[in-house]
Formats: structure tokens, C-alpha cells, sequence
């Protein structure tokens, strides 16, 4: 480990590939994570043509040649660690974890196992070890980990309903929504970032989290994301809502809630033009610092490929305002 060592890190957002032809996916956004020391984004699909689709959710997959669009992109470090990583069961999910293993693409928060999922994934890059854990609070019924089950690593949110008023005067009255991390999940995170904390020189931890469609940080996110930073880590990411939420510095140390979709090739009925909008999160990491955080704002990509907005005006300019006001 260098005390000079740095590395330029990009992260994107949500990433469903399910296209016919993989490369190009990224469009002029390819050569941007090429350039960057380490790539990183989520991969919220399975890339498989095998296993049976879940009843009552909404699947996603793409075929295994979308990993083109991937080794295209240059990316790094990817997670799996996400709602819809099981959707085709355990061959499409062992079929992905297999697939990216021959590309040399690591992959962050899942595994053959509970152990194997919550293992951090170190990776060197110019002379810097940077680490990363990765989480899912989004859970559909048999997609965690366990002792001897494959799945992701598990960061389980809980809910309560209080209401605002009397029920028995208000009958029917809207509730106020509290939310809060599993206790012994949390307690599991926050062991694992202190444990990985002394074997790198930069800390990531990943998060797939909140609620779909809002722009509004649950009370969960906040306390989970700042308990990653207390442990030690130098930078949160998180994904899952499809629409943007807030950037946050807390205590030095960047926490960035939602970059929104990214590529998603699949049709959702309730996407709107929310969806579309993007960013990506870029930074340098050295020795316990995640410094010069910026953002380079886009429009996300339906079978097409992502384009670069400028903040000067139009759709890069009401992304900024948003951000703003998040």
C-alpha cells in the first residue's frame, strides 16, 4: 500500500442489458469508464437463457452476450447484489456469477453462500487496494443468502405505520412511514466494514435500497449509508428507486443515494420521464479518501445507448435543479 496511490473511480447507475446486439450499449459513455483507473455500476439483471421466472414480479435478464456491452465498457467491479438477481432462479444466478468469473469481471454481494456473499471483493489498481462491500434492502422472497443457499447479501429494512391521528376521530387518516435497518444486519455490515478497513487503502460499499419511483431518502437509507461511513468506509453508493435521489457529504466522505437507471432495456409500466434521467458519479480514491467528487449528468438509455448532457441548459440543467432541491 502507497500513501500516494490513487485511482480515478466511475460509477453508474442501474444496469438491465437485454438488447440484440451488446456492444454499443454505453454509446460515448464507454470511453468515459474506459479512461477511469476502475469502472463500477450495478448489474440489476441475470445474463443467462436458462431457469424459470418467479411468479408475481416483474423479471428481468438479458442473454449472456450482453457481456460485450460490459468488456466493452471496461468495467471493473460490478454489483449483483439486487432485487432482481434471483428472478430466474438459482441456474440463471449461478450461470451470471460463472459468466463473469471467465470475463474477470468481480462481482460484489452474492455468492454460493451467505459467507460467500457478504466477502468483499479487493481489488489493486496503480498501486492502490481499494475495497468493496455490497448490499441489497430489497428482497423478494427467496433471493437472500444463506447458510447453504446462493443468493445476495442481505441488508433487510424494516417498516412501521404510526398514525398521525387519533384512528378512532380519523378513521382512515393517512400514517406517517418509519423505517429503520435490521439490527443484525446492520450490526453484520458495520462488523464487516471495520474488518475490511485495515486491509485496503479505499473503502466502497454499495447499496440497493429505498423505495421505486420516489426521490425521497428513507430514514433507513440514512442510517445505514452513515453507519458504512462511522465503520469506515470512504464512499456509499446506492441504486434501486429508478429515479434520482440526493448527493450527501458526511463527515468528509460522499454518500450518493440514487444514480437512477443507467441502461435498462426492459419495458416497466410504470416508468416515467423521471426514469430517464442519470448521472455518473466519479472521484479519486487514495489512502482513506474518496476526493474531487463530481458528476457528469445523462440521459438514460432504453435499447439505445445513454447520452451526455450538458449542465448549461435543457435536461442537463433540470437534472442539476433537481439535485438541488433533493
Amino acid at each position: 500500500m502507497s500513501a500516494k496511490a490513487s485511482c480515478a473511480f466511475l460509477a453508474g447507475g442501474d444496469v438491465a442489458l437485454n438488447r440484440p446486439r451488446g456492444k454499443g450499449a454505453f454509446g460515448r459513455l464507454a470511453p468515459l469508464f474506459r479512461r477511469a483507473g476502475l469502472a463500477f455500476a450495478n448489474l440489476e439483471c441475470p445474463l443467462s437463457r436458462r431457469g424459470r421466472g418467479a411468479p408475481d414480479k416483474i423479471l428481468l435478464r438479458g442473454a449472456p452476450e450482453m457481456d460485450q456491452a460490459l468488456l466493452e465498457a471496461g468495467f471493473g467491479l460490478l454489483s449483483f447484489a439486487n432485487n432482481h438477481a434471483m428472478d430466474y432462479g438459482e441456474e440463471a444466478f449461478a450461470d451470471t456469477l460463472a459468466l463473469m468469473r471467465e470475463r474477470r469481471i468481480p462481482l460484489a454481494g452474492c455468492g454460493a453462500d451467505l459467507a460467500q456473499a457478504r466477502k468483499p471483493v479487493v481489488i489493486e489498481r496503480k498501486g492502490l487496494r481499494v475495497g468493496c462491500l455490497a448490499y441489497s434492502s430489497i428482497l423478494p422472497y427467496g433471493s437472500a443468502a444463506g447458510p447453504s443457499k446462493p443468493g445476495v447479501s442481505p441488508l433487510r429494512a424494516l417498516t412501521a405505520y404510526r398514525p398521525r391521528m387519533n384512528p378512532a376521530e380519523y378513521p382512515g387518516a393517512p400514517a406517517e412511514v418509519h423505517t429503520w435497518a435490521d439490527p443484525g444486519d446492520l450490526q453484520a455490515m458495520v462488523k464487516a466494514v471495520r474488518a475490511l478497513r485495515p486491509k485496503v487503502d479505499a473503502l466502497v460499499v454499495n447499496h440497493h435500497w429505498g423505495t421505486s419511483m420516489t426521490h425521497e431518502v428513507r430514514a433507513f437509507q440514512r442510517e445505514t449509508a452513515r453507519a458504512a461511513v462511522d465503520a469506515g468506509a470512504d464512499l456509499v453508493l446506492g441504486g434501486h428507486p429508478h429515479v434520482l435521489q440526493g448527493v450527501e457529504l458526511y463527515k468528509g466522505r460522499p454518500i450518493v443515494y440514487s444514480m437512477g437507471n443507467l441502461v435498462f432495456d426492459i419495458d416497466v409500466p410504470f416508468f416515467t420521464a423521471a426514469t430517464r434521467q442519470t448521472f455518473l458519479f466519479g472521484c479519486t480514491l487514495s489512502r482513506r479518501r474518496a476526493a474531487d467528487p463530481h458528476l457528469i449528468l445523462c440521459r438514460s438509455a432504453v435499447r439505445n445507448a445513454p447520452r451526455l448532457l450538458s449542465p448549461a441548459g435543457g435536461a442537463g440543467r433540470e437534472i442539476l435543479r433537481l439535485l438541488e432541491r433533493l
